[in-house]
């Protein structure tokens, strides 16, 4: 059965962070790993793309879906969609886990990350299995949570 795991927390808390040491304990186990990320600004001003690439154009114009492959990947746009139907339809290695990063109200089980205090409220969220402050991302052993 394919483990999924959220990472939870705000903005500059640590989350890619603590995600790619989740993929390299994962690897040490000899597990596989997708990831999908949730990108809360609504705008696309902070996705990593500029919006006058053709294949972001293309969405823009209407089409259903846009893939692109280069620099050794295989880049796909679609339209919003929740996150069950992402990992039913668009995870496609077979990984031993998935690791999502965001989706705070989701149901599966959570990473938490506090900056500070400030961020106590995500306490509240459900099916918490774990709670990193930042400043003790360096010393967390991820091969806990896989």
């Amino acid at each position: 059965m394919v483990k999924i795991l959220q990472v939870v927390g705000y903005k500059k808390s640590g989350k890619t962070t603590v995600i790619n040491q989740l993929i390299l304990a994962a690897q040490a186990k000899g597990l596989t790993v997708s990831v999908i990320k949730h990108h809360g600004d609504k705008s696309g001003q902070e996705i990593d793309i500029p919006l006058k690439r053709d294949h972001i154009t293309f969405m823009t114009s209407g089409a259903a879906e846009s893939i692109v492959e280069g620099y050794d990947y295989v880049h796909k746009l679609s339209t919003p969609k929740p996150l069950a139907r992402i990992i039913a339809e668009d995870i496609t290695a077979s990984p031993d886990v998935i690791l999502i990063e965001g989706y705070k109200q989701a149901h599966y089980d959570k990473l938490v990350l506090l900056r500070d205090t400030e961020d106590n409220e995500l306490l509240d969220l459900k099916n918490i299995k774990g709670i990193i402050k930042t400043e003790d991302i360096s010393l967390t052993d991820f091969g806990q949570f896989i």
